[in-house]
């Protein structure tokens, strides 16, 4: 039983520092691929890009949301925020569905 409850509470905690890490990263490489790159970005290209780093989670229940304020000129902002749904293995540490998420911004520079 403790055995399962710390894989449960652990793979919690891994799939929030991957939203953590992947927010921050995908809105880094949003701001470098502004309007005025060799190959700007789009939501779609963000959403691609965190998913080709999402290792050991079902791709299916992440999320991805990207928006530009006002747009995808430098000097405006990327906001990225991505979402998980933690499903319970066993149901010990979690007894329903955790939704966890984690949302950065960068200015554009590019």
């Amino acid at each position: 039983m403790m055995t399962l409850g710390g894989m449960e509470a652990g793979w919690g905690i891994y799939a929030y520092n991957f939203c953590s890490y992947a927010a921050q990263d995908a809105a880094r490489w949003a701001a470098v691929h502004g309007s005025q790159s060799s190959s700007p970005a789009a939501a779609s290209d963000v959403t691609a890009y965190v998913l080709s780093e999402a290792v050991g989670l079902s791709t299916s229940q992440l999320s991805v949301t990207t928006t530009w304020n006002p747009n995808n000129t430098p000097g405006s902002t990327v906001t990225v925020t991505v979402g998980y749904t933690i499903q319970p293995l066993a149901g010990i540490a979690l007894k329903q569905n955790l939704y966890v998420s984690s949302t950065a911004q960068m200015y554009i520079d590019h």
